[in-house]
């Protein structure tokens, strides 16, 4: 009797070591976070914005989900956006704006308190069309086209202004192309074509009025007694066999 109730208290000391083992392992898997490579964990306690960030690689917080942690990306990231605006003279202009960004570290916890995990659609998107309509306001369409540099540089300045109180750092905005309207569009066409004619029909101008100056020198310069040179350098000395007038070279030969 002695020896089975031994037995069973071998067995119940086994099972709580067992027990005990699997609590701390469970404890330890619940309590590491592995966070990849230009990324960063917001940690929450119930739902709840601690203020900590974690790092790259392996990280410890509280096990048994009483911390968690969201994932943000913190590498470059790219927003292409599609906007319309209208210009100074009031013309319709579309664009693809693409947008090259990236969330600052340190500011993730407050980004994620404040705004959430879907910050590009509530703040990156209206910010991008809005700052486009605001600048090409100050544009005509011509301009649009002829001075984009200028605009893109005021654009990026006031976008970089916007979104950096947000914790989100603007690394480059190019404005990839412009679509008007089609009877904008046509115009340009037109005023290209006419200013095409133009420098044609310029450049046969000039190309006449050379042509008549050279013939005019070349008739200042063709006298009589110059034809009657040039042709007495180049006679072979023959006499023609039928004299018209009876001379040669204008030159009488009685």
């Amino acid at each position: 009797m002695v020896e089975v109730i031994s037995k069973i208290k071998r067995q119940r000391r086994i099972v709580l070591v067992w027990l005990i083992v699997v609590f701390l392992l469970v404890t330890v898997l619940t309590s590491v976070r592995i966070i990849g490579t230009g990324q960063v964990g917001v940690v929450t306690m119930y739902g709840k914005v601690t203020g900590r960030e974690l790092d790259e690689g392996l990280s410890f917080v509280l096990p048994w989900g009483i911390n968690k942690a969201v994932v943000y990306d913190i590498k470059v990231q790219k927003e292409s956006v599609r906007s319309t605006a209208a210009s100074k003279d009031l013309q319709d202009v579309t664009s693809e704006i693409v947008l090259n960004y990236n969330l600052e570290r340190g500011s993730v916890g407050e980004i994620h308190q404040k705004i959430g995990i879907n910050y590009v659609d509530k703040v990156v998107t209206p910010a991008i069309n809005e700052i486009f309509k605001a600048a090409s306001a100050e544009y005509t369409a011509s301009q649009l086209i002829t001075e984009r540099s200028n605009l893109k540089t005021r654009a990026q300045q006031a976008l970089t202004e916007r979104l950096a109180p947000h914790g989100i750092k603007v690394t480059e905005l190019s404005i990839v192309d412009f679509q008007f309207s089609d009877n904008f569009s046509k115009a340009i066409e037109e005023k290209q074509v006419a200013q095409q004619n133009a420098e044609r029909a310029k450049f046969n101008l000039e190309a006449a009025r050379t042509d008549a100056e050279a013939q005019r020198a070349q008739s200042e310069t063709l006298t009589k007694e110059y034809l009657q040179k040039q042709a007495i350098e180049k006679w072979d000395g023959k006499l023609p066999t039928y004299l018209g007038s009876g001379t040669v070279f204008n030159i009488p030969l009685k």
